[in-house]
């Protein structure tokens, strides 16, 4: 059984899906089915050679469900020694970055490359926010 507070975070967590169902055609289902369960979508992303958007997606959605303030997410990439370093941070409903103890809520990645879909987002820019949808 589940609390109403939960509730309320699937919900957010289903209108993320409705968000990006023609894009990602089901892995925001398997996101949503694996945090019911306790699972994390960023456990795995600084394992792969590739990071995707898939990846920013899953990870905005597992952080929306436990802070409902954040808005949007802002990416930032650099260089790194394994090929590309990714930042993901969490920006809230005052425009502000949102924190968590001393630092950022949110993480970083180093990966071998970014997918095609990333790469399109950020069109040459070191930096770019993505929108989410209002829960």
């Amino acid at each position: 059984m589940t609390s109403e507070h939960e509730q309320d975070y699937f919900k957010v967590a289903e209108d993320l899906k409705s968000f990006v169902k023609g894009v990602v055609k089901g892995s925001v289902y398997k996101t949503i089915s694996a945090l019911k369960k306790g699972e994390s979508a960023s456990e795995s992303a600084s394992d792969r050679e590739t990071f995707t958007y898939i990846d920013v997606l899953e990870y905005a959605v597992e952080k929306r469900l436990k802070y409902p303030d954040i808005t949007s997410t802002l990416l930032k990439l650099d260089p790194s020694p394994r090929g590309v370093s990714i930042s993901q941070v969490f920006i809230d409903n005052t425009g502000e970055i949102c924190k968590k103890g001393q630092g950022y809520l949110g993480r970083k990645v180093s990966v071998k490359e970014i997918d095609g879909e990333l790469k399109d987002l950020f069109e040459g820019e070191e930096s770019v926010v993505i929108d989410l949808p209002k829960g």
